[in-house]
């Protein structure tokens, strides 16, 4: 007897097996949990950028070099600014006037020339603000022979007996002056500075003039700025020579 026969599988069956089995790993591919939205690896962080760094700060040297081309050749001044100085020298009188006036500070230069006499004194006042009125004010005269005569307007309701009596800055200067009369505007206080007086407010700061007061205890003090007194005070002496 033949043994029997053995069924073969036909090409198309193998063919179709061939087709299901390549299809299985794009399958497994597309339905594995890793290929989910859910279970997809999150995308690494990018990196932050890095601060940009200012730039260098120049070195002195640097920041000098300019103003150095600039100011070559001149003085650097680093202090306060000064107050205007008095022209040097004698003064020239302006041709055809009678009169000058020149600001200094907290000072002023008057000079007023009658034929061939001339006469100047350096001023300041104070005063109310509000009204204009004057309440205080001290001249000097142009040294002549190694003195400066002057005035003091005082305002009123002091006491008279005493007088006043003067500081600069923190130092007594002179014996104090009498009153001598009273005007409409206030009291009058004559004084004469030598020259050792005058030198000296030409380098302080404040003179203090102070008066005692009828009904208290506390004086009157009243503080005179000596800003611009050196140029006015030159500037007068050139004019009055």
């Amino acid at each position: 007897m033949l043994p029997p026969l053995r069924r073969t599988p036909s090409f198309a069956a193998l063919l179709l097996a061939g087709l299901v089995i390549a299809a299985l790993p794009a399958f497994a591919q597309d339905t594995a949990p890793d290929a989910s939205p859910e279970a997809a690896p999150e995308e690494a962080p990018k990196p932050k950028p890095k601060p940009r760094r200012p730039p260098p700060k120049p070195k002195p040297a640097e920041e000098a070099k300019e103003p150095a081309k600039e100011n070559a050749g001149s003085p650097v001044t680093t202090g306060p600014v000064l107050e205007p100085a008095a022209p040097a020298g004698p003064a020239t009188w302006p041709a055809g006037a009678r009169s000058v006036s020149e600001s200094y500070g907290d000072w002023t230069m008057n000079c007023n020339r009658e034929e061939s006499r001339t006469d100047c004194v350096v001023i300041q006042s104070q005063g109310d603000r509000k009204t204009g009125k004057r309440l205080f004010s001290v001249e000097l005269r142009a040294p002549k022979d190694g003195r400066a005569e002057g005035l003091i307007l005082m305002p009123f309701g002091l006491q008279i007996e005493p007088g006043v009596s003067f500081k600069l800055d923190d130092r007594a200067l002179g014996k104090g002056a009498p009153y001598s009369t009273c005007i409409g505007d206030g009291c009058l206080v004559p004084i004469s500075l030598p020259t050792l007086a005058t030198d000296a407010m030409k380098t302080g700061q404040n003179l203090t003039i102070t008066a005692a007061k009828p009904d208290t205890q506390d004086p009157t003090v009243i503080t005179v700025p000596l800003s611009g007194f050196a140029a006015a005070f030159s500037r007068a002496s050139a004019f009055g020579h």
